[in-house]
């Protein structure tokens, strides 16, 4: 199955069904990128975020996940670049966990 640049960062970026899938594909194109080919969203953000709080994905998934999103030249994430940084930095922030990921889904609808 072949999948595109913008469909393994979508499917990673959303915890899709094919993330393994997506992990394999993207080792096969450059790191690098001249061009941002796709947005992750405030909705993106929630989706993750809700995922956390019925406990389908980690504290450390969500570490790694941001700290993919971060490292990324092929990803545009200006609209929630604060809440990335706090995902990505615990250390910084303070451990992750249901109370703050609570607060934050509930910033993240207001703005």
């Amino acid at each position: 199955m072949h999948i595109s640049r913008t469909e393994a960062l979508r499917q990673i970026v959303r915890f899709g069904e094919n993330r393994d899938l997506a992990y394999v594909a993207l080792a096969s194109f450059p790191f690098d990128s001249d061009v941002e080919l796709l947005e992750v969203s405030k909705l993106d953000l929630t989706l993750v975020l809700n995922k956390f709080l019925v406990n389908e994905i980690s504290a450390d998934d969500l570490e790694m996940w941001a700290n993919f999103i971060e490292c990324r030249d092929d990803l545009n994430y200006e609209e929630i670049e604060d809440y990335i940084y706090a995902l990505a930095n615990p250390e910084l922030v303070g451990e992750l966990d249901l109370i703050k990921i609570k607060k934050m889904v509930q910033l993240v609808n207001v703005l």
